[in-house]
């Protein structure tokens, strides 16, 4: 084995003094000194622009990089990174690798151990046995006597205590150890489940918005928030079933705006479901009443008539007269003040949608500036509202009135014109499907100790149960379908361009359907009581329950007529057409 030893021997670094050998990184050899880099020293000429990184001039030794040895006279300001010196070993942190003995008590408070005498009462929360097989107790206990053979072995104690002798050669030891099983949930077995409600009555779905109760026998509960209808549709008032009815009839005819009243008689005012507007004609006893309402250059005159506290306004827009000497007679005629946004008051007009636009602003456009309001009553009179796109309606050389009433008709409706003021609404024609009247609210009720003549027309229609409603160019296209049939006699096809929706296409089929079916139109004359007193004025599209001497039917009020004669205190009478379905 050959050893050798290798030293090496550390001296101090030589002084700093000489500008050329000062570099660390060793002395260039003579021959490179016209090629050194920028690390070595600048020659002469060039010590003006000397880099950075060159050796510092003699000139400059305080100015030395940090990178060189410190002076001795720094090596009091060492770091902190040094070892602590001896005086600052009591002042020890938290951190050392154990606790002095005086503070060795204190670690039980961070970690405080219970005695043994309270291990035993922890409690311990495990999951119930809620699927398993039913365990019955009383099964389990008859099954651990012992069984011999076929029959179980029965101890009878003639009620008293079992005593074994002293020294018996076979006892018995009666203990029962139940098994340890997990407990078992008594009322699993009835749990409820939850699951989505039937869809019975579409029409009657909760919109979201205003809270509006859609209970019609109301419930006397005051909304503090909302001022609308407390109930959807007035419930009919029971009228009084009287031996003999009186009645002092008041029939008033006067010229507005000065109210000057005018000598008539044979007075009839009416309507039908599908009018705009209600009629009215009169005869008057002299050319002086004649002159207070004949047309001139301003236009017609407007009267109002008013019979049982029941009032209507109507424009006269026509006269005739007849005489024979020494008597004359003049016959008038008018309509209610709907009449204005119809020919030939009302311009003609045509335009398109450009965007879209709802059914029930249509409506309402076509009264803008007109000094007429809409009532389009979605919640409780349930014509829907729907979406027309933009293209989808367009019209020509119509009317205001027209076009409200194309936009009715295409969903089954019609427009119901107000008697006495400048407003008109739009609704179904079929409140509910006949089918459904049993359970509807009706808003008159007609006994017949108050009907004075009466008379019907059988008129059977096919009885459908389908139809087809669709769109043209723009919409949907919907089978609507009787509920609880099969579908198998369809009405005919409906096609309109304005079902572009599902309510549209739902209620103008509803509609359809509704007018087939063995039925009969009844008329009813029975006397106009006062407005305060039912069953009081009965107008078309009105649920009436009719309560015959045969039985109780409900009928859609088709039409109304009123006559009153003689004048102050007439006779008047009001006749009514319903629609009978059966």
């Amino acid at each position: 084995m050959l050893t050798a030893d290798i030293g090496a021997g550390w001296r101090r670094t030589r002084a700093s003094g000489d500008p050329v050998t000062a570099t660390p990184w060793s002395r260039t050899p003579a021959r490179n000194r016209a090629l050194a880099g920028a690390w070595q020293p600048g020659q002469p000429r060039e010590r003006d622009s000397a880099a950075p990184w060159s050796a510092i001039p003699a000139r400059d030794p305080s100015g030395r990089l940090p990178w060189g040895e410190a002076p001795p006279a720094e090596a009091r300001s060492a770091s902190a990174w040094n070892a602590v010196p001896p005086r600052d070993h009591a002042a020890a942190g938290g951190w050392d690798s154990s606790i002095r003995p005086r503070e060795v008590r204190l670690r039980l408070l961070y970690n405080p151990q219970p005695a043994r005498k309270d291990l035993g009462t922890a409690q311990v929360f495990q999951r119930c046995d809620e699927f398993g097989p039913r365990i019955d107790a009383a099964e389990a206990l008859r099954r651990s006597v012992y069984l011999h053979g076929t029959l179980p072995l029965a101890f009878d104690f003639a009620g008293e205590r079992y005593s074994p002798g002293s020294t018996p050669e076979v006892f018995f030891d009666f203990v029962y150890v139940a098994p340890i099983r997990a407990i078992q949930p008594v009322d699993s077995g009835s749990a409820d489940r939850w699951q989505s409600a039937r869809r019975l009555d579409l029409r009657r779905a909760l919109r979201w918005g205003p809270g509006q109760p859609q209970d019609p026998a109301g419930v006397g509960i005051a909304y503090p928030d909302y001022d609308g209808p407390v109930i959807a549709i007035e419930p009919a008032v029971e009228p009084d079933i009287l031996e003999t009815y009186m009645i002092a009839n008041s029939v008033q005819l006067v010229v507005l705006p000065e109210r000057t009243p005018l000598e008539a008689t044979g007075l009839s005012v009416g309507r039908d479901i599908d009018a705009y507007s209600w009629q009215f004609s009169a005869q008057l006893l002299g050319r002086t009443s004649l002159n207070l309402v004949r047309p001139d250059a301003g236009g017609p005159k407007t009267v109002e008539l008013t019979i049982n506290g029941h009032v209507w306004v109507f424009l006269i827009e026509r006269y005739s007269s007849q005489g024979k000497f020494p008597a004359e007679r003049f016959t008038i005629g008018g309509v209610s003040r709907t009449q204005l946004l119809a020919e030939p008051y009302a311009p003609r007009r045509s335009a398109v949608n450009a965007v879209d636009i709802n059914a029930q602003q249509v409506a309402a456009d076509q009264l803008t500036n007109t000094g007429f309001s809409l009532t389009w009553d979605v919640a409780n009179q349930y014509p829907p509202d729907w979406t027309i796109p933009a293209g989808a309606f367009s019209y020509q050389e119509q009317t205001a009135l027209q076009v409200i009433a194309r936009v009715a008709e295409a969903i089954g409706a019609v427009v119901k014109p107000a008697r006495d003021s400048d407003a008109l609404s739009v609704i179904p024609r079929y409140r509910a499907a006949p089918w459904a009247w049993a359970g509807e609210v009706m808003e008159r009720i007609i006994p017949a100790e108050i009907v004075g003549e009466w008379g019907s027309e059988w008129s059977p229609q096919p009885e459908w149960n389908s139809c087809y409603v669709s769109g043209t160019s723009h919409g949907v296209a919907v089978d609507v379908r009787r509920t609880g049939t099969a579908g198998d006699k369809p009405a005919p096809d409906v096609y309109d361009d304005l079902i572009t929706g599902t309510d549209a296409a739902r209620s103008r089929g509803i509609a359809e359907l509704a007018k087939g079916g063995n039925q009969e139109i009844v008329t009813l004359s029975l006397p106009l009581f006062p407005e305060a007193t039912a069953p009081g004025l009965i107008e078309p599209a009105m649920l009436c329950e009719v309560r015959d001497i045969d039985g109780t039917w409900r009928g859609l009020c088709l039409a109304t007529e009123i006559a009153a004669e003689g004048v102050g205190a007439a006779r008047v009478t009001q006749t009514v057409r319903l629609e009978r379905h059966h």
